[in-house]
């Protein structure tokens, strides 16, 4: 297995993610950016979750992902990079 990516570059890659799925600037988000106000709605909230799992290589439902994760990108990249180890 690899090694476990930092959680600086979870949040940069989490950030370019977003950014893809909304259509939004390069640069527009960042790690303490709100979700929510994003404008994201479920569609593209579950393939974000998709993207997560592919990326990443955890399984959300296994770290069992709770709704104060995804509060912001940086609380999201806690919770990805605490799956890393599970």
């Amino acid at each position: 297995m690899a090694d476990p990516l930092t959680i600086e570059i979870i949040q940069t890659r989490l950030c370019t993610e977003i950014q893809t799925l909304l259509s939004l600037k390069a640069n527009s988000i960042k790690p303490d950016s709100a979700i929510e106000p994003l404008g994201m709605d479920s569609l593209k909230l579950v393939s974000l979750m998709i993207a997560i799992e592919q990326k990443f290589g955890v399984s959300l439902m296994k770290i069992g992902l709770k709704p104060d994760d995804l509060k912001s990108v940086r609380t999201l990249a806690a919770a990805v990079y605490s799956g890393q180890k599970a």
